[in-house]
């Protein structure tokens, strides 16, 4: 079929689905302790035809959006290697999936990098896949109500962190003027 802009389907298979390509062989390439990469063959159903694809295998990532009793977000500062900037954004980290659910791994890394918590169960807004032409990995994204500062920050040793609080009003012009673009932020505002 040709293509109409605009118009989903418009290069799909039968009944207007895409079919999964099935994998023909999966290899390590490198493995960095925090991620791995695997060379992934597979072969296209609609060709017939088998590709060579890349992919990241790392663990979870969790990210928690924290609103204070005056409403108030709680955010982070920090230089971030990969943009060799500041970046601001929502608490977030890795997710422990053996020892912990993603709740609690949300409600650790809100603790850990801002000292802030709540006494109400964290509200899962969703779950995303980051970037899923390259990585594996999901992230799960929380809504934490009624935070208030109940410790000292405990940042890990490769972090150097600033809380931030803006009024929720404020994100919508910190957006738009591109000072927040982090991308698990703008799935979290947008969820």
């Amino acid at each position: 079929r040709a293509a109409v802009p605009g118009r989903a389907g418009a290069h799909t298979g039968a009944g207007g689905m895409t079919r999964p390509w099935p994998l023909l062989q999966s290899h390590p390439v490198f493995d960095a302790g925090i991620f791995r990469v695997f060379r992934d063959r597979a072969q296209s159903p609609r060709t017939g035809q088998a590709r060579d694809f890349h992919v990241v295998h790392m663990v979870d990532w969790l990210s928690v959006l924290p609103l204070t009793p005056r409403g108030e977000v709680v955010m982070v500062r920090q230089y971030r290697h990969g943009s060799r900037r500041d970046s601001l954004e929502l608490p977030g980290g890795l997710h422990d999936g053996v020892a912990e659910q993603p709740a609690q791994g949300a409600a650790r890394e809100l603790a850990e990098e801002t000292g802030y918590a709540t006494d109400q169960p964290l509200q899962m807004l969703g779950v995303v896949h980051p970037q899923p032409a390259l990585l594996a990995n999901r992230a799960w994204i929380y809504l934490a109500r009624n935070v208030n500062r109940s410790a000292a920050p405990r940042p890990d040793a490769g972090e150097d962190i600033d809380v931030v609080l803006l009024d929720a009003a404020e994100i919508g012009s910190r957006v738009a003027s591109g000072e927040i673009d982090n991308a698990m932020t703008l799935a979290a505002l947008g969820l």
